[in-house]
Order: C-alpha cells, then sequence, then structure tokens
C-alpha cells in the first residue's frame, strides 16, 4: 500500500492549492481525482462551438476577490475584461421592454425603495465572519420570502427575486437570500459590483483551466485520474482510503468534493450528523447554464428576466456563425439543453428574432461528481451547517468553496478553502511532531 503525508480527495482550485502548499512545505502529496481532468467545478471546452472556449462551470473573478486574484498574478495568467453593454435587456414574462429601466415610471419609487432595502441589508453582513454568528436569521430565509418581508412590490420585486435566482442557480423558495445578499456586501455593497462578480468581471484568456494548470504544475503533485473514492477508514494514526484502482494511506487526509458527494463514499467512523444531514439535504444550487450560438441577436446583449425560463442572457463572443450566449436557470428542468427549440424558444424571451444553431450544456446536477452547481446553501442551513461543513473529523480535513467565508461557491471560495486547510494540515502535523 502506498504511503503519504496527504492525501487530497478532488482536483479542482482548492485541492489543487492545498497540495501545492503541502508540497511547498516538503509533505508527500497524492491527489485523487475521480475525473480524467482537473479543475472540479470549472471546465474549459475548447473544442465547442468550431473551436470558441466555453467555460462549462465557473467563469468570472473580480479584483476583491484576493485569493483568485493573487494567483492570476503569481502565475502571470492572463485575464480579459468583460465588454460592457450599451444598455440592459428587460424581458418581463418574456416581452421585451423598451424602456431604460425595468419599471414604468409610476414604479420608480418601488425600484428605489428595493435598491435601498438591498443595501441596507448588505451593510448588515461582515463576509469575513461567519454569516450565522450574526443574527441574520431574518435574511436567511427563501429568496422570495426576503423580498415579500422587504416589502418589494412591482416589477422590481420580480426583477430582485429573478436575479437573486440567477446568482444562487437556485429557485425562489429554496435558496437562502442571505448567501445572495453577502455578495453584496463582498463587494463592499456596490450594486454595480454585485454584477461583475456575477456576469461582468474579468475571464480567463486561456480559460479558467490556464489557472489551475499552473497552479499543478508549481505544486507538481502526484495524481491519479479517473479514480473516485469510495471508503475513508480513519485509524489512530492514520487514514486508509478506497478507491477505485487501489489503496492508499496517509497521516491525514482532505475532502474537497461537493457535499452532495459525501453520501456516496463511506466514512469509517461515520461523519457527523451534521454533515450527514447536509449531504442528504444537499444544497439549493440546482440549476443549468446553457451555452447558444445564435443569429439575429445583438452582439452587446446582457438581458435580465422575470417570468422567463432563462434568469439571465448575455453575449460573450461574436462569430462568424453567430454570437455566443451564455444563459442561466435556476431549475436544471426550465430548459431542456439538447433540444435547440426548445433552447431557441428560450432565447427569444429577450431577442424575439433569435435563431439558434446550436448549443451546449453540463449536467452538473446529475453528475455523480458534483450533485449540483454552485453550493449556494438553502434557506435555514447557514444555521444548522455552515461552520460544520468546514471542521475535521479525526485526521479527515475538509475543504472546497463551500467551506470558505467571503467568497463561497466562487474559484476564489475554493483557493482560500485550500490555504486554510492547507495551513489547518501543517499546524495538526506539526503539534503531532512536537508531542
Amino acid at each position: 500500500m502506498d504511503d503519504y503525508d496527504v492525501i487530497v480527495i478532488g482536483a479542482g482550485f482548492s485541492g489543487l492549492t492545498a497540495a501545492r502548499d503541502l508540497r511547498e512545505a516538503g509533505k508527500r502529496v497524492l491527489i485523487l481525482e475521480a475525473r480524467d481532468r482537473i479543475g472540479g467545478s470549472t471546465w474549459y471546452r475548447q473544442d465547442a462551438f468550431g473551436g470558441v472556449g466555453l467555460e462549462m462551470g465557473g467563469t468570472w473573478i473580480v479584483p476583491q476577490q484576493t485569493h483568485v486574484w493573487g494567483e492570476v498574478q503569481r502565475y502571470g495568467v492572463p485575464v480579459v475584461d468583460s465588454e460592457l453593454p450599451d444598455r440592459m435587456t428587460w424581458s418581463d414574462h418574456g416581452k421585451v421592454l423598451d424602456t431604460l429601466l425595468p419599471v414604468p415610471p409610476e414604479q420608480y419609487g418601488a425600484l428605489e425603495h428595493a435598491m435601498r432595502a438591498l443595501v441596507e441589508a448588505g451593510t448588515r453582513l461582515d463576509p469575513l465572519r461567519p454569516l450565522s454568528e450574526q443574527g441574520l436569521d431574518d435574511l436567511d430565509v427563501p429568496i422570495r420570502q426576503w423580498a415579500e418581508d422587504a416589502g418589494l412590490t412591482g416589477n422590481a420585486k420580480e426583477l430582485l427575486i429573478s436575479w437573486f435566482c440567477g446568482c444562487a442557480n437556485a429557485s425562489e423558495e429554496t435558496g437562502s437570500a442571505l448567501d445572495i445578499i453577502r455578495w453584496l456586501s463582498s463587494m463592499d455593497n456596490s450594486l454595480w459590483g454585485m454584477v461583475q462578480a456575477s456576469v461582468l468581471g474579468y475571464t480567463f484568456a486561456g480559460g479558467t483551466v490556464s489557472l489551475a494548470e499552473a497552479i499543478r504544475a508549481d505544486g507538481g503533485p502526484e495524481i491519479r485520474f479517473s479514480s473516485p473514492v469510495r471508503k475513508v477508514t480513519g485509524e489512530s494514526d492514520g487514514v486508509v482510503v478506497d478507491f477505485d484502482g487501489g489503496t492508499a494511506r496517509a497521516d491525514r487526509v482532505l475532502m474537497t468534493t461537493p457535499v452532495g458527494v459525501w453520501g456516496d463514499i463511506e466514512f469509517s467512523p461515520p461523519l457527523s450528523s451534521s454533515k450527514r444531514a447536509i449531504s442528504e439535504e444537499n444544497h439549493a444550487g440546482q440549476g443549468q447554464k446553457v451555452w447558444a450560438l445564435a443569429r439575429n441577436v445583438d452582439d452587446d446583449i446582457s438581458g435580465f428576466g422575470w417570468g422567463t425560463s432563462f434568469d439571465y442572457v448575455g453575449a460573450m463572443h461574436s462569430t462568424d456563425d453567430g454570437v455566443v450566449l451564455v444563459c442561466f436557470a435556476p431549475e436544471h428542468d426550465r430548459v431542456d439543453a439538447g433540444d435547440l427549440a426548445d433552447v431557441q424558444r428560450a432565447v427569444r424571451e429577450f431577442a424575439p428574432d433569435a435563431e439558434v444553431i446550436a448549443a451546449e450544456s453540463h449536467d452538473w446536477v446529475h453528475d455523480e461528481f458534483n450533485r449540483g452547481t454552485w453550493a449556494t446553501f438553502r434557506a435555514g442551513q447557514f444555521a444548522e451547517y455552515e461552520v460544520a461543513v468546514g471542521e475535521p473529523e479525526g485526521r479527515v480535513h475538509f475543504g472546497g468553496s463551500h467551506t470558505a467565508r467571503r467568497w463561497r461557491a466562487f474559484i476564489d471560495g475554493a483557493i482560500e478553502s485550500g490555504k486554510r486547510a492547507a495551513a489547518e494540515i501543517l499546524a495538526a502535523q506539526s503539534e503531532e511532531e512536537q508531542r
């Protein structure tokens, strides 16, 4: 049986970052990755739409995300700022509005109230501390309930609900409003900053894989691909990991897999009741991201909608064949991504003359190694699980973006969690050596 100082489960940004930091400290590290690639919940496909690279998972970063931004600067990875649209497109139940603002003049007051309510909620948060310790239970409620409790009305109410759902990739009845208000707080309570972090920030010129490869090359850990973990057995002096293709042992293990996957792995001793419960409940990010190649669409469209199949439709590239659109829906079955006619129907709610000639998507919800998109907490899960998901269990440690503070569910949060977990493991091993 092969023996290591640390076995890292998962080669996403959390696992790659932790492995690099552990290797820099002189540790023998093995990464076990269930897929045949690195990147985890990011996946840059270069072969789609005639060679146009598509991010099937995580995409945007902003300078306020200091962990990922620091890594970009460390390795000199090229990034590109998003081109700003001349105007926003608003779709009210499929009717494209011809107004500058998403509400008629008689609702300007309601729109102002909605913006004030959102900013006032954001000022209550300290995104660097656990939100469950800040008396925010009234915000940790379903998205629609928050909007109603805040007294939002009219189009402004429906727009904010839709925007929250789009950010959460979750439905208005399950996603926690607190998790999305955290985005605003993390952008220094800038509404424009929140939009940038959502869909108009920086992208990687060579895809997210360019940063992942840079971190991997720097750390140089041993990686075994196509090696899903089946069992993790804690012992008094180490941990044994059984995976497809073999068994390995380490002083400590770092789990970076999504919470919904924990239930597919046998843990001995069993995980804590909190970790078992959130794995069974799973998080609220159960939506979809669809790429469409379309003709007869403005090459700078940036559309938000309510009562529509997609919450957002935005142009990312222009090609000789058409405009490449990125589209989001808060539930995985809103649009049949494999049916061009259905994708076209949904895009036409924002661009009535659109002709969709190709579409691509990845079903993260039914992906056995993800069980969802990005990890937005369900309403009420902060109080129950925010701290518990990152707590060590014996010699098994936990990373992943769902354990981060300021930028949970982002690439930045994954990198933050990898650094934190590596430091945690090194401290525990140092303490053992001093005994």
